[in-house]
């Protein structure tokens, strides 16, 4: 009987810290997951950042929400290279970038995509699947703001850097990837739902 009692307490403790990881926006902000659902290269950090501001800093199959005002944003990471991601955010609404590392040889970076739901369940379903079942699983790595405020300090020269080649690339008319205002994902998106065998 109490093994019982402590499995139904375990189940309904794990519907509840679900439900607590995938909020909806207030209808002022937005919201933005960095989901990281690769396990390759697990132990390098990689650095987060909204324009000038660092905004988290975590290895491993980890992921980040982060809430933010609507508009445009220059998100970016940093590992051994960058990768940047020009968005326009609507109002009250979720937004998904995959965080993908890259390992070659000694070197290791980092790859964020824009996700756009559609292209990923019919194309990227095994992407898709694993961003889903680390969201069901984790709870979200937060930072509190004496961390961040020490992770500015640290990353000044790595922002300057930073923005430096987002501007270089912009001159040379590189390709930057764009999470668009459209490219939204549900809260149902972010579930995972096992497939009922037939």
């Amino acid at each position: 009987m109490k093994i019982k009692f402590c499995l139904i307490i375990i189940f309904f403790q794990s519907l509840l810290t679900f439900s607590q990881s995938v909020d909806s926006p207030s209808e002022e902000k937005t919201i933005v997951y960095f989901t990281r659902a690769s396990t390759l290269g697990a132990l390098i950090n990689f650095t987060y950042f909204d324009g000038e501001k660092p905004i988290g800093r975590f290895n491993g199959y980890k992921y980040m929400k982060y809430e933010c005002s609507p508009g445009e944003h220059l998100f970016w990471a940093r590992s051994e290279n960058k990768s940047f991601v020009e968005a326009n955010l609507e109002a009250g609404k979720i937004y998904l970038i995959d965080v993908i590392p890259q390992i070659g040889g000694i070197k290791a970076a980092v790859k964020l995509i824009p996700v756009d739901i559609n292209k990923y369940r019919k194309k990227y379903k095994y992407r898709l699947k694993r961003i889903q079942k680390l969201i069901s699983k984790r709870e979200p790595i937060s930072f509190d703001e004496n961390e961040l405020e020490e992770l500015k300090e640290k990353m000044t020269d790595v922002v300057t850097r930073g923005l430096k080649k987002h501007s270089q690339m912009e001159k040379r008319n590189l390709e930057v990837l764009v999470l668009s205002p459209e490219l939204t994902v549900t809260k149902e998106d972010l579930i995972f739902v096992k497939k009922k065998r037939k």
